[in-house]
């Protein structure tokens, strides 16, 4: 949970966030933003938190934060609604990476172990916390189409679309992630964190060698 102020990371950050902001303000409709209507109830698959994971993986909890903060400044100036639940499922989303973190500690499970124990609990934690948000809100956002009985068969539709979009962030972001050279990742600072591991662990013998890539 440290936060990291270096430059190289705030750097990071900075262009993550920036991705992040440009799915919301400019997305490419069909592509990286799918509209559905399961039930008649409008939701929309996208890509935009696979951004907020890689810097969750990468950089940490409190910098995933910052990267669903811009995000919902990004939805907000247009839909307060929608950026609420938005900001609301990906938060969720993160409190499920962050409590598979820490159950996994200082062990050292394989990479699909650890895959599939953020992806279960990370789209749990998304399920259930959306399910239970959607209840109050949908009929204060929108009185004239909710009442509390439409609300709670609303949410229960809502509840396999999240699963799939939890599955969609956390499978993207964590293939992307490892997609990045190991090297370059070391160099980047992804992983460490004010000199501990942060969700990757990185032996001794990995640092030693990006360090000698540089020399």
């Amino acid at each position: 949970m440290n936060v990291r102020s270096d430059s190289k990371s705030i750097a990071l950050l900075a262009i993550f966030s920036a991705m992040v902001a440009m799915l919301e303000v400019f997305p490419i409709v069909g592509i990286t933003d799918l509209k559905f209507f399961p039930g008649g109830t409008p939701f929309t698959l996208d890509w935009t938190g696979i951004p907020i994971v890689i810097v969750f993986v990468g950089l940490g909890m409190i910098s995933s934060v910052v990267s669903i903060a811009v995000m919902f400044v990004a939805i907000g100036y247009r839909n307060f609604p929608g950026a609420v639940f938005k900001g609301a499922a990906e938060m969720f989303t993160i409190l499920g990476l962050l409590t598979a973190k820490l159950l996994i500690g200082k062990k050292s499970p394989s990479k699909k172990v650890s895959a599939s124990l953020y992806l279960v609990l990370g789209a749990t934690y998304r399920a259930i916390g959306m399910f239970i948000v959607n209840l109050p809100l949908l009929p204060i956002f929108y009185p004239l189409f909710y009442t509390t009985e439409s609300a709670i068969i609303a949410s229960t539709i809502l509840v396999p679309w999240n699963i799939l979009q939890a599955a969609i962030n956390i499978v993207g972001g964590i293939i992307l992630y490892y997609l990045i050279p190991e090297s370059l990742r070391i160099q980047a600072g992804f992983g460490i964190s004010k000199g501990r591991y942060s969700t990757e662990e990185l032996t001794k013998e990995e640092v030693e060698s990006a360090s000698d890539s540089d020399t």
